[in-house]
């Protein structure tokens, strides 16, 4: 570490003087990578590297980490090994404080080591995500230093020989070693056409997504449109490129490449519940790819859910419920919190709010089951719960004054769309029909400053023309504070 401060911590009731050694980060920089081609190229390393790695790396990693949120547990402590002193960090100082002296490495190659002590191994999970990403984000297109691995026999032997004062969940080990880098190679292809494909590279950069990481809990009734959700889907748990031990790597990490969560994770929305599948039919073989969703129950069955778990968010507009066979196994409840990161994430980036509930009590897990008609021996543990932010008015959505959505019917045509930016940003346009159902949606796209438009044939996402009468739109801009624009078109023929 570059700076040293010592403080002496005087402790009356003893009558004795104890030395706190505490060193200084360097700031937190921000790349330009963004989260979803970060989260396509992720894959973890267990040996071959070294023990080089900047004290940048390290900030980054323990900041992003800090950032998630919490599930009410009483403490949350993250532990660092380095070559020279075992320390804990304090996220308000950004700075670590000496814990253990002396050389407490589980692996002699790592260049650090960081162990998350918290309640709730889902919320352990979503730490250890974030940590991950924050490492990859160095990696540059085609090539990269920094890997990282989170290792179960590290954090056992972080647990008998770091002085822990609670128990530490999981232990991710960094080093310094050659990989392949960045891609945007997309491999998460629907194979009966049930969602579109992924956006692997966007606009965002992940350090200013998860500067401004959040949960709410109140959603505008509007429905999502299937790019979204595809999109969603995929980055809590979608295929990559990556292939390890003959397996298809995913946007998250798994122990020993078991993915606990194949054939776990239910979308429930207005059409009803879908199993989301990884793996081609029938979503088994971890060698294969796939993007799809499978039909468990059909009608809308919110509701049931809400009142089922009545801690979830009841406005939303799409849940996912992320669940698993064996709620005592605690790697294997690790995984909902590395895919809850990812859908936080991926919610932030599309200009959505999303909110995350755990646990789920048992009660509660048997009358989801009932609810939505899933199988008996998959277990509720990570609701997911999204929808579009509530737009009470332009002075409360912080939409700036210049910014604004003008629509121009044409007969027989369609309907010409312009809107003002007041600043950059990356911008998604929806159309929508009165019952909030997405008709038409355009993909990100980043746009600059300035008056900009588009022309639209009156068709949907599948070619058909719609119906004439009247829709309405919504521009979002995916800033670090999204900013929303609504029109109504109306459609002649």
């Amino acid at each position: 570490m570059k700076h040293t401060i010592v403080f002496l911590l005087l402790l009356a009731a003893a009558g004795t003087v104890v030395v706190a050694q505490v060193e200084s980060l360097p700031p937190p920089v921000v790349h330009g990578n963004s989260f979803e081609i970060i989260s396509n190229s992720r894959y973890s390393a267990h040996s071959g590297f070294t023990s080089s790695l900047s004290d940048t790396v390290l900030s980054n990693v323990l900041w992003a980490m800090s950032r998630v949120p919490s599930f009410g547990g009483s403490y949350r402590e993250i532990y660092v090994a380095t070559p020279t002193n075992v320390y804990l960090y304090d996220s308000v100082a950004h700075a670590l404080t000496v814990h253990l002296a002396g050389n407490h490495r589980y692996s002699a190659n790592s260049a650090f080591e960081v162990g998350i002590a918290v309640e709730r191994n889902e919320e352990a999970g979503l730490a250890v995500q974030a940590g991950l990403l924050a490492g990859d984000a160095f990696w540059s297109p085609g090539s990269g230093t920094v890997t990282s691995c989170p290792m179960a026999y590290a954090a056992n032997y972080a647990n008998s020989n770091w002085s822990p004062t609670h128990t530490i969940n999981m232990v991710d080990v960094f080093g310094r070693m050659n990989v392949t880098g960045l891609t945007d190679s997309c491999v998460a292809i629907s194979s009966d056409s049930t969602l579109p494909r992924p956006n692997t590279d966007a606009a965002d950069t992940f350090e200013v997504l998860i500067s401004g990481l959040g949960q709410d809990s109140v959603f505008d009734p509007t429905g999502l449109p299937l790019s979204d959700v595809s999109q969603l889907l995929w980055a809590g748990y979608g295929v990559t490129p990556h292939m390890p031990i003959g397996k298809r790597g995913l946007t998250v990490p798994s122990a020993v490449a078991y993915y606990y969560l194949t054939r776990k994770i239910y979308l429930v929305d207005y059409l009803g519940v879908d199993r989301y599948n990884n793996r081609i039919p029938p979503g088994t073989n971890l060698a294969t790819s796939d993007h799809r969703l499978e039909v468990v129950t059909s009608g809308d069955r919110r509701e049931a859910l809400r009142v089922a778990c009545p801690g979830i968010p009841n406005t939303a507009v799409v849940y996912i419920v992320v669940c698993v066979s064996d709620t005592t196994d605690p790697w294997m409840l690790q995984e909902p919190g590395f895919a809850g990161f990812q859908y936080l994430m991926e919610a932030h980036a599309l200009g959505l709010q999303g909110h995350l509930t755990a646990p789920i009590a048992p009660s509660e897990r048997t009358a989801i089951i009932s609810a939505l008609g899933v199988p008996s021996a998959d277990l509720p543990v990570l609701i997911f719960a999204t929808g579009y932010p509530t737009l009470p008015g332009v002075a409360e959505s912080g939409q700036p004054p210049t910014e604004r959505l003008e629509v121009a019917s044409v007969q027989g045509h369609g309907a010409r769309l312009t809107w003002q930016l007041a600043e950059p940003g990356p911008v998604r346009l929806v159309i929508y029909d009165l019952a909030g159902r997405p008709m038409r949606s355009w993909g990100v796209v980043q746009q600059s400053a300035g008056t900009h438009s588009v022309e639209w044939d009156g068709s949907g996402d599948n070619g058909r023309s719609l119906p004439a009468g009247s829709y309405f739109c919504r521009l979002t801009v995916a800033r670090a504070k999204p900013v929303q624009l609504t029109a109504r078109v109306t459609l002649a023929r």
